[in-house]
């Protein structure tokens, strides 16, 4: 797996173990102290939508679709760009759990609008640059000839 990949695919598995245990927070809501099916209900479904299923997408399909190399792009896209994406969507869900949880615990402060405008924009972005990516990588195959059979 090329370097980006690796960090996706890793990423997501650590995302997916975030989610699974707040999950488990969540279903034992009753004998945890707090609220924590209502406080994280919303930031659950992001961790493992964003987090998880997407990101784990992401980094198997730069691994697997075909690639046109050059000497200018050797991973056939660039690098620098990808991994961008890579630290705004982890960084814009980071923002989004740590601040989504707060109005819905009683804590409102105006700081949490802002920050799940950033956590949204940050997605938006990080979301293009794997579209515009990895456009040119999905490309379709020729159509096989049949070959008849002599028996």
């Amino acid at each position: 797996m090329d370097p980006v990949s690796v960090r996706m695919v890793r990423a997501a598995l650590l995302w997916l173990a975030l989610g699974v245990v707040l999950g488990g927070l969540m279903l034992a809501d009753a004998s945890v102290p707090g609220n924590w099916r209502a406080w994280y209900l919303p930031t659950h479904g992001h961790i493992l939508f964003v987090g998880w299923f997407l990101q784990f997408a992401v980094g198997i399909a730069y691994w697997l679709l075909p690639r046109k190399r050059s000497d200018e792009l050797p991973l056939g896209y660039n690098e620098r760009v990808t991994f961008f994406s890579f630290l705004i969507l982890n960084s814009g869900l980071l923002i989004r759990v740590i601040a989504e949880p707060g109005p819905r615990a009683g804590y409102m402060t105006s700081l949490v609008d802002e920050l799940l405008l950033v956590s949204a924009i940050t997605h938006v972005v990080a979301i293009g640059i794997v579209v515009v990516q990895l456009w040119s990588r999905v490309i379709p195959r020729p159509p096989r000839r049949n070959r008849e059979r002599t028996e």
